[in-house]
């Protein structure tokens, strides 16, 4: 076999799989006990502290101008601070006056209702002496949940009222009752915080999510309908509660540590190297973020990985000895989550591109094989997977995309279902939404400052907090992952390109699979139309840095004494980093000195 490997050198990358791979690829009962471990740790870090379940349910929505209710205090009290939570619809403005008596009313506050406080917590502070509130909506379209007056220094509970009595006639699309505004004052918090509060994209994604539900119009229309279909499960199953519409990220989040671990484990052949990159993952903190945030990309980042995992093992399955429909067995699989993928987010669809090269390089290499062995039926072979990518790569992914539409054309009360041209129609509106966006974000950041980890997102500061502390969560991986990581694919594209040269080119099909990834995730935001991109943007990207990170563990530890011991430290320096971001990943309150000091290593990590 060695003289074999000399003399065809090109056969050695494309030609015979290892014929003890699959023994090496056989889970123990170790590789049981560890994924279950890390899962688990996973999970509690996920879902400890995630959100409130409970939240205000009922709501009051005007039907007309004029309408309203006064509240009763049954007393003159110190009025300090007014708490509002506002649902869908969030337009309209509401006129809320004080008075001592109940006829002479003075001006307390306006509040303007605005698409990016749904589901969220308000507050305004004015103080004033009153017995009675009165709220009048000045104009309509805003459904309010409920309110909260609340006395300075009282923080614990809000000023119980005594009555409440409506004031002008319902209209006829008038919504729910004035009483339901305040019907469930124990789940009216002082401080808005993350906890009860929707933050960042949420406000698109949490919200269509309840929509799809409720058959109510999708606010958030420019991205496929499936990552927020899937995001209603949780709203189904706990309500529209922080903790619901959060829930299905981090069914997801805590999902991507067993199939990466069956990646890694497919890839590297050893449970070593698959205990290495989950544990990497796991201290990821791009990944814990993102897991606990009510948003779609850790739905699409997952069915990205499962895409190129199944695409890599079919290019490790040669078609004799009966293997030909294990390959096609892989090649399902991987358009199945390529559709799925696509139908969350387009920017996922980038991807098709690296899976139809590595197709390109896996039937390549069946043909020498081929040519190699004198294998008689390689044409007819080729025809049927050609046939067959035909039905898996385009036919499934597009019934998938479709399919994801029916709630979407459901809520919007379209009669005829998914009707193909309105759903043609649907993906022109998404693409000139995103051609068309040039309004600057505060956060957004170019394509080659990605890889640096130059501009993290600020996705929550906390407010009304005690002095001389901050909160934040800020969309940032684990800067040891990400400069490590990055480094690792430098090297590991220079050791290919040498072992190239000296025809030794085995494992190049790892560093080939995820260079392809990685650039058919990176090089399509070079020319992309849009103009404002953020650093999520890169997100499918870090689980291809921290496999790239493991190939040169496994690399060096196979070449050095000392091996072992560099890669422990890694994993030392990685898991040090973690709990030093854990703050700014989860949201955990701290000194501000310590946050501007210790946490904010660059001037351009502005959270």
């Amino acid at each position: 076999m060695e003289a074999l490997n000399t003399a065809n050198s090109g056969y050695a990358y494309y030609g015979r799989r290892n014929e003890s791979s699959r023994e090496h690829r056989r889970w123990t009962r170790t590789d049981l006990i560890w994924i279950l471990l890390l899962t688990l740790i996973s999970a509690v870090m996920t879902f400890t502290d995630l959100g409130n379940r409970s939240a205000p349910q009922t709501f009051w929505k005007p039907g007309h101008a004029g309408e309203g209710f006064v509240v009763d205090f049954g007393q003159a009290r110190d009025v300090d601070r007014l708490n509002l939570y506002e649902g869908p619809g969030a337009k309209g403005k509401t006129r809320v006056e004080s008075s001592i008596d109940g006829r002479n009313w003075l001006p307390y506050i306006e509040v303007e209702h605005k698409t990016n406080r749904v589901f969220t917590w308000k507050t305004d502070e004015k103080s004033v002496k009153a017995r009675y509130m009165r709220f009048t909506a000045e104009s309509i379209g805003y459904r309010l949940y409920e309110a909260a007056f609340y006395t300075k220094g009282i923080t614990d509970v809000a000023i119980p009222f005594d009555k409440l009595e409506p004031i002008g006639t319902p209209g006829a699309d008038t919504e729910g009752s004035e009483l339901n505004v305040f019907d469930e004052q124990e789940l009216a918090p002082y401080r808005p915080d993350y906890r009860n509060s929707m933050y960042f994209d949420e406000i698109y994604h949490g919200r269509t999510a309840y929509e799809f539900l409720h058959d109510m119009e999708p606010y958030e229309w420019t991205h496929p309908p499936l990552g927020k279909v899937l995001l209603s499960i949780g709203v189904k199953l706990f309500d529209m509660t922080p903790y619901g519409w959060r829930f299905m990220a981090g069914v997801f989040g805590t999902l991507m540590i067993p199939v990466f671990y069956a990646v890694a484990r497919g890839m590297f052949k050893r449970t070593r190297y698959a205990v290495i990159a989950t544990a990497l993952m796991v201290l990821e903190g791009f990944h814990l973020v993102h897991s606990r945030s009510s948003n779609i990309d850790i739905i699409g980042v997952t069915f990205t990985i499962i895409m190129f995992y199944a695409m890599y093992r079919y290019g490790e399955t040669a078609w004799r000895k009966g293997e030909f429909g294990r390959g096609l067995g892989w090649l399902a699989l991987g358009g199945v989550f390529f559709g799925a993928a696509a139908a969350v987010k387009w920017n996922y669809l980038y991807g098709g591109a690296g899976l139809a090269f590595l197709l390109l390089l896996a039937l390549v290499r069946r043909w020498r094989e081929a040519r190699y062995e004198r294998e008689r039926g390689f044409a007819q072979k080729l025809v049927l997977t050609l046939m067959a990518c035909i039905v898996i790569y385009v036919a499934v992914p597009v019934g998938i995309y479709s399919a994801s539409y029916v709630p979407f054309f459901h809520a919007t009360k379209a009669e005829d279902g998914v009707n193909a041209k309105d759903l043609w129609q649907q993906q022109k509106n998404i693409y000139n939404y995103h051609k068309g966006v040039k309004e600057k974000h505060p956060f957004s950041s170019k394509w080659y400052t990605w890889p640096l980890m130059l501009r993290p997102v600020w996705y929550y500061g906390g407010k009304d907090l005690a002095p001389d502390t901050k909160q934040s969560i800020a969309a940032m991986g684990n800067p040891a992952i990400w400069w490590g990581g990055l480094a690792a694919m430098l090297a590991a594209w220079a050791l290919s390109t040498i072992a190239w040269f000296r025809g030794s080119l085995r494992r190049d099909r790892i560093v080939l699979t995820l260079t392809v990834a990685y650039l058919s995730f990176y090089v399509p935001w070079i020319v992309a139309p849009r103009s404002v991109t953020f650093l999520y943007h890169y997100f499918p990207i870090v689980p291809l840095l921290i496999l790239f990170l493991v190939w040169l563990f496994k690399w060096q530890e196979e070449r050095s004494y000392f091996g072992r011991w560099i890669t422990y430290a890694c994993l030392f320096v990685t898991a040090f980093l973690f709990v030093w971001f854990y703050p700014v990943y989860t949201g955990i309150t701290i000194d501000k000195d310590w946050m501007n000091i210790a946490i904010r290593w660059l001037p351009s990590w502005d959270f």
